[in-house]
């Protein structure tokens, strides 16, 4: 076989590993956030409203509906939970006081031994691992799936929306 095509067989064969790696790691992730829940007496999409909060800042309750794709009465709740558990808090907007804001208790998610840090941890040590070229890389590579999984959970609400009730 000519060095060209044994290049772009190898190429071949990276990409599908990559894709089902992907697909494994994103499976692990899913059921890693599972056991993490339940660890804390709490459900997928109690702590997937945490993370986004924590990672975007506080938000409305439509706000927090749409990036969830949830409806409003499933988001409020959803808020009722987290606030019952003071793990959220509910704020009027100082600039529009008939808004009302959900806001992380940020005191109250640092109490005990979250099951997220021993595997941010382990992150940490296998990251400390990489050069600061494969690190780079490994941001850009996130940065995009990231971008591209945003526009495809778009595309997939677009259609959910428009499509005809049975």
């Amino acid at each position: 076989m000519s060095r060209g095509k044994l290049g772009s067989a190898r190429r071949s064969a990276l990409i599908d590993r990559l894709r089902v790696l992907s697909e494994v790691a994103s499976s692990e992730t899913a059921l890693f956030q599972q056991e993490a829940a339940a660890a804390l007496g709490l459900g997928i999409t109690d702590m997937k409203t945490l993370s986004i909060l924590l990672q975007e800042g506080s938000m409305t309750a439509g706000q927090i509906a749409r990036r969830l794709s949830l409806t409003t009465g499933a988001v409020t709740n959803l808020i009722d939970r987290l606030e019952q558990r003071g793990l959220v808090m509910r704020k009027r907007d100082e600039r529009d006081r008939r808004k009302v804001i959900v806001a992380v208790n940020e005191r109250a998610l640092q109490t005990g031994e979250s099951p997220y840090q021993s595997i941010g941890r382990g992150f940490a040590r296998q990251l400390r691992t990489y050069s600061t070229a494969e690190l780079e890389f490994l941001v850009s590579y996130h940065e995009q799936t990231i971008e591209l999984t945003r526009a495809e959970i778009a595309k997939l609400a677009i259609r959910r929306r428009d499509a005809p009730e049975n």
